[in-house]
């Protein structure tokens, strides 16, 4: 009977991938073409290979990706196409699950030290909401792209497949393993058999990671799709075991 119930219980809290609507200039396109034109775009923003871009009002070697530049203050909005990667210095191609998160950081110091709203906060009200804006958008950036449920999310939004279903999950294999590790936490009397529990969900983790990685080097973004789903499933069971023994007991 728990088990049923658990089971209906996390079938029902299964939420749909979060996904960004793309936007795109091109509005009398088919949507599919749309799509394919702005995700072309933005490779093409990731890719760039030139090291320095310079500013083009002053010509001076502008500080980070974006289009702002601290020796004349010269600030315009960020392009459309311009990619959470690139926002932040790394590549998309050729596989944008591959990131250095540690570097991702240092970049987001570097950029937001150009941008801050507080330092633009003696200019006129254009350039105060354009920083405004680049800001928030750098925070988003490194929110999706540090964390590596946020980041196949984002990569299925860009490729197409996001939001386009309900998390269902056809593998009860896996919804058993989740069942089970749940009621264990629930049943768990000591701190050494919660440890247990994090242990085998570890090694259950980096597996799934390891996959992501895999196909989204190979694109199927199918695959990705419910390699994301089981990862999310994953880090819930990490989350009740961190708070333990906040769990629920009355089973």
């Amino acid at each position: 009977m728990f088990r049923t119930r658990a089971l209906v219980s996390i079938c029902s809290r299964a939420r749909a991938l979060p996904a960004r609507p793309l936007q795109s200039q091109a509005c009398s396109l088919p949507r599919r073409a749309q799509n394919a034109a702005i995700l072309a775009a933005r490779r093409h923003y990731s890719d760039i290979s030139t090291p320095t871009k310079t500013c083009p009002s002053c010509s001076a070697p502008l500080p980070t990706a974006l289009p702002v530049c601290s020796k004349c203050a010269y600030i315009a909005p960020i392009p459309e196409s311009m990619t959470y990667h690139e926002m932040l210095g790394t590549s998309y191609e050729p596989n944008p699950f591959v990131v250095d998160v540690q570097q991702l950081k240092r970049q987001f110091r570097a950029v937001q030290a150009v941008v801050h709203p507080d330092r633009w906060v003696s200019k006129p009200p254009e350039q105060q909401a354009i920083a405004a804006a680049m800001s928030s958008r750098v925070n988003e950036a490194l929110h999706r792209l540090s964390n590596p449920l946020r980041r196949a999310e984002y990569i299925l939004t860009l490729e197409g497949h996001g939001g386009e279903e309900t998390d269902k999950v056809d593998d009860m294999e896996l919804l058993m393993e989740v069942m089970e590790a749940r009621e264990g936490l629930a049943n768990a009397q000591s701190p050494e058999e919660v440890a247990e529990i994090r242990l085998e969900n570890e090694a259950k983790v980096k597996e799934t990671l390891e996959e992501i990685e895999r196909v989204v080097g190979a694109k199927d973004w199918p695959a990705l799709r419910t390699a994301a789903i089981k990862l999310k499933y994953l880090q819930g069971i990490e989350s009740a075991a961190a708070v333990w023994p906040a769990v629920e007991h009355d089973h």
